[in-house]
């Protein structure tokens, strides 16, 4: 009988909308995407999701669905329960109210069985508003701005499709990086045909917690270098293997020429990405500045490293932490280049589009995806001051 409930429950909200689509792009361009994965091992290869400006007219009549498999779920509420278990150091965690009873009340295995119930009865089935192989809007110039995307811990290249999608629907091509370091909740490469999976790494918060996690910086590092070299590859018109699902390789030949790589090449990253594009910057010298939201820098804290381009460090209140902040300022060492800021509004999850996924109030405010202020606002905000950034530094 109780299987009986769940399952009329879960109809009526099927019936009654519950699927939904993240919000429009804003600029003057839809957006078109093409995902690429070269072959290899994590070491050697990349996954990554290029957004691009697409013309006006443009149809999404297939958008891609965020979080399409099951599996993805299951391997996103595995993470929450891993943070709740063993969150990480210098990672606030004041807004996420319902974190100190997930111990007291739920073994692991029970935690993640009620979550995925609560995902099935009120999580919104999301779709993204890009559609895949759309005709690329063509550029003056010397092609369009570049941005290469890190995300954080326990997300993947969809999880924070909203800060790319409208960032490409104003002119800018912005490459999101899939990390396979084991700091996502879950990701694959292929051997031939056989997939192996990369599962999320747990990292107890001991002794060797700074060891594991600067081990994934580096890893991480490189795969952003490796991205680059290969949208240069793409850009170049040179050919590039790509084995992902239903890929046609052709299809990224309307990408040639597009990208101004010499003089418009950014990076931006969030949480654990902050701390990555931080690192990379130092890597390249065709980066031309970096936007770090929110940076997670336990990775790089005994590691030697400067940060040579222009920087620009931005902070929820309620993420910021001082240690972060001393690691960042002796890695600037006096480059009057690398600028501070705080948001009032938002919370550390404010930057990716999770909280989009649970629409109830109550829910929103114990996970720790807002405070006083509703996600869609701080979202709107956010992208406003990434666009205003890249105003200021795009030639």
């Amino acid at each position: 009988p109780s299987l009986g409930r769940y399952c009329f429950v879960k109809m009526i909200f099927n019936i009654f909308g519950r699927k939904s689509s993240l919000p429009p792009p804003t600029g003057p361009f839809q957006v078109g995407y093409l995902d690429v994965m070269t072959p290899g091992s994590p070491d050697t290869s990349s996954l990554f999701r290029i957004h691009y400006p697409a013309p006006a007219y443009t149809c999404i009549s297939s958008p891609p669905v965020w979080a399409k498999e099951e599996r993805e779920k299951v391997d996103m509420l595995r993470f929450m329960q891993k943070m709740a278990w063993d969150w990480p150091s210098w990672a606030n965690k004041s807004e996420f109210l319902l974190q100190p009873y997930a111990k007291k009340l739920f073994s692991p295995s029970a935690f993640i069985n009620i979550n995925i119930l609560g995902w099935s009865l009120f999580g919104t089935d999301l779709t993204i508003p890009i559609q895949a192989a759309a005709p690329l809007e063509p550029h003056t110039g010397s092609g369009w701005p570049v941005v290469v995307f890190s995300h954080g811990m326990g997300c993947n290249r969809f999880t924070m499709s909203q800060l790319c999608y409208q960032l490409a629907s104003k002119g800018v091509m912005v490459i999101s990086i899939e990390h396979r370091d084991g700091s996502g909740f879950g990701s694959f490469y292929k051997e031939g045909d056989t997939v192996i999976d990369v599962p999320m790494c747990s990292v107890p918060v001991n002794s060797h917690e700074y060891e594991v996690r600067n081990r994934q910086v580096n890893h991480r590092c490189r795969e952003v270098i490796r991205t680059i070299e290969i949208i240069d590859k793409i850009n170049a018109g040179k050919t590039v293997g790509n084995v992902i699902d239903d890929a046609n390789e052709a299809e990224l030949d309307i990408l040639k020429s597009s990208m101004d790589m010499k003089n418009n090449l950014f990076l931006m990253g969030h949480s654990f990405g902050g701390a990555t594009v931080l690192l990379a910057s130092s890597k390249d010298s065709r980066v031309k500045g970096v936007l770090a939201l929110d940076p997670w820098m336990l990775p790089l804290a005994r590691q030697e490293f400067q940060i040579v381009r222009p920087a620009c460090v931005v902070n929820t209140e309620v993420f910021l932490n001082q240690n972060n902040l001393e690691v960042i300022k002796e890695a600037s060492n006096n480059n009057d280049d690398v600028k501070y800021q705080v948001l009032k509004d938002g919370v550390h999850m404010s930057a990716t589009d999770i909280p989009s996924v649970f629409t109830q109030g109550v829910l929103r405010t114990g996970l720790g995806f807002m405070d006083k202020v509703e996600p869609e606002t701080v979202m709107i905000e956010l992208n406003k001051l990434v666009w205003e950034w890249m105003k200021k530094l795009v030639d």
